[in-house]
């Protein structure tokens, strides 16, 4: 066996472990996105009002709405869902809302104060009412 036979295997091996290193690496930031750590998941506020808009696309549904805080003041929220693919599973579509409809929904809220929540992930759908009428919540 030549000398340059005996060295290709580590060499392999070498540029494997580099490899995973460096997707290890660029992994980080995309894992981190998809967590809910930034989220009061102990906190459950109850959001009523109008809904803006109603984005149904990848990587997350987002329902933005117009809603009175406790003194009285219209905040403008955002909450956040799971991917389409995985509320359809649910029940939902993207005529479950409009702008315009009146809106009664559940989310965790940020826990820096912002006006932004998640209200739905692979795993919970929290309340949602249209119009009167109750989404699916799975």
């Amino acid at each position: 066996m030549s000398s340059k036979e005996g060295r290709c295997p580590v060499r392999k091996r070498l540029l494997f472990a580099m490899a995973l290193a460096v997707g290890a690496l660029g992994a980080g930031p995309a894992l981190a996105h998809h967590g809910t750590a930034g989220y009061d998941a102990a906190k459950t506020v109850t959001l009523a009002g109008t809904v803006t808009k109603y984005t149904w696309a990848n990587p997350h549904a987002v329902v933005y709405l117009d809603a009175k805080d406790d003194t009285g003041s219209v905040r403008h929220w955002a909450v956040e869902l799971a991917a389409p693919l995985l509320m359809e599973r649910v029940g939902w579509t993207k005529s479950s809302m409009k702008p315009g409809d009146h809106i009664v929904a559940e989310a965790h809220p940020a826990k820096n104060g912002a006006p932004v929540g998640i209200g739905g992930t692979a795993t919970f759908v929290l309340k949602f009412v249209v119009n009167g009428t109750a989404l699916p919540q799975q």
